[in-house]
């Protein structure tokens, strides 16, 4: 190596390099230069091709940074509406929000304010994108700052009836084609704007997401038996007939999906808590990608995602928190130790693949974040616990990691997005 390029080269060293789409290293490095990884190996051989290159020597290991695949900023505000008692539908907590959000509770500036808190709270835990679902624009959200998580914003559109569908379409075909669009949900969102949202996606290519199978009664519902979902767009008079799937049911919220001709590489369902062995064939075979909300789901009372049948057909699906107003933490942490809790026979080190590498693929970012591999992103987190200090095998790691919660210690390094001050998991600085 030329004395010239190695004083642009960085080495960050640690125990443990856990580069996720590689197996994990003992005592390895990273080389960084113009915030990009340019390799990744053991310490040593690094040392040795980069030499006269500063190295920077972390405690315990060396990760990617964490990927939310599935946020709604926008309702960070909304921390304390009740979940369904038990044997409540999830229409019971949709109605609560409604009516919070119609009330007109918190203004704009509160409202940003609360999102931008949530964003630098999942900044310094270590989550490096995210994925903000949102009913309004907010660009001063989205704007990008050094000291926050980079936002892929996803404009949510809704139409339950016929006039709601014309809106929905006037207001697509308006949107700058740098901000993409999303559908809410099959329950909400009629077929024709599915379709039209879908195809902007592959126009654009843009990630298309859409709530799928979240709860028992979605599926009852895209089944022709209506049930919960009917009431409620009957009672919130949002029914005029083109959400009725009365006498042609689907065998599920993912089929339904599949039969539009909706699914592709750049699809992706969130939640898929019900889910069917078939449909997940479906997601599988059209590369189609999945976001679980585990933290949401316990919350909201509508089960588990069937995870081990998900990666038994090969599928690698993303983490997300969704809200506030669903969630008591948007700690991607947190989510991965309820996932552990829900599906103790699942190895942690795909758990821990989920929340970096599986939202990078599922939002199609994946040369940028997910993994420590030549060309992405040099955002790392450099990981720190006394668990951690003891560990002495990458299977131990990794299982501290996924079901310890928020480490102690978690700095995010290597990058110019990046605050370049090390955090704490009480969001205070440390030395």
């Amino acid at each position: 190596m030329q004395p010239s390029l190695a004083q642009h080269v960085e080495i960050f060293s640690a125990p443990w390099v856990l580069p996720i789409s590689a197996p994990a290293l003992t005592e390895g490095a990273v080389a960084v230069a113009g915030g990009r990884i340019l390799a990744v190996g053991p310490r040593a051989e690094l040392l040795a091709s980069y030499r006269g290159a500063p190295e920077e020597r972390c405690q315990a290991l060396l990760m990617p940074g964490l990927v939310n695949g599935h946020c709604h900023l926008e309702l960070s505000h909304f921390g304390d509406i009740p979940a369904p008692a038990p044997g409540e539908p999830l229409t019971t907590w949709i109605s609560r929000l409604l009516a919070r959000r119609g009330a007109g509770e918190g203004d704009g500036r509160e409202i940003l304010a609360r999102a931008i808190k949530a964003l630098r709270e999942q900044g310094r835990a270590g989550t490096v994108l995210v994925a903000d679902i949102g009913n309004t624009l907010h660009e001063e959200l989205w704007r990008p700052d050094p000291g926050l998580p980079e936002v892929l914003p996803l404009l949510e559109l809704l139409a339950p009836t016929r006039p709601a569908v014309a809106a929905a379409l006037e207001r697509l075909a308006g949107l700058d084609d740098a901000l993409a669009a999303a559908a809410h949900a099959p329950y909400s969102t009629a077929a024709e704007v599915l379709c039209a949202v879908k195809a902007r996606c592959r126009r654009l290519g843009q990630v298309f997401s859409v709530h799928c199978a979240e709860s028992r009664e979605e599926v009852d519902f895209i089944g022709g038996r209506g049930g919960p979902f009917e009431d409620f767009l009957r009672q919130r008079g949002a029914w005029d007939g083109t959400l009725d799937f009365s006498g042609r049911g689907h065998l599920g919220s993912a089929a339904y999906l599949h039969a539009l001709g909706l699914f592709d590489g750049g699809t992706l369902l969130v939640h898929g808590v019900h889910l069917s062995t078939e449909e997940l064939g479906l997601v599988a075979a059209t590369g189609s990608h999945l976001c679980l909300c585990p933290g949401s789901n316990q919350a909201l009372g509508v089960g588990r995602a069937p995870l081990p049948e998900m990666l038994a057909a090969g599928l690698l699906p993303a983490l997300g928190t969704d809200s506030r107003a669903s969630n008591p933490s948007l700690d991607l942490w947190r989510e991965m130790r309820l996932l552990a809790i829900d599906h103790p026979r699942v190895e942690p080190s795909l758990v821990l693949a989920m929340a970096t590498l599986g939202g990078a693929l599922a939002l199609g970012r994946d040369m940028d974040y997910g993994s420590l591999a030549p060309g992405r992103v040099a955002m790392m987190l450099a990981v720190d616990s006394p668990e951690l200090a003891r560990c002495q095998s990458a299977e131990a790691v990794c299982a501290a990691l996924v079901n310890g919660g928020q480490p102690p210690l978690v700095c995010r390094i290597g990058s110019g997005r990046g605050d370049g001050q090390v955090h704490n998991s009480a969001g205070e600085y440390a030395a």
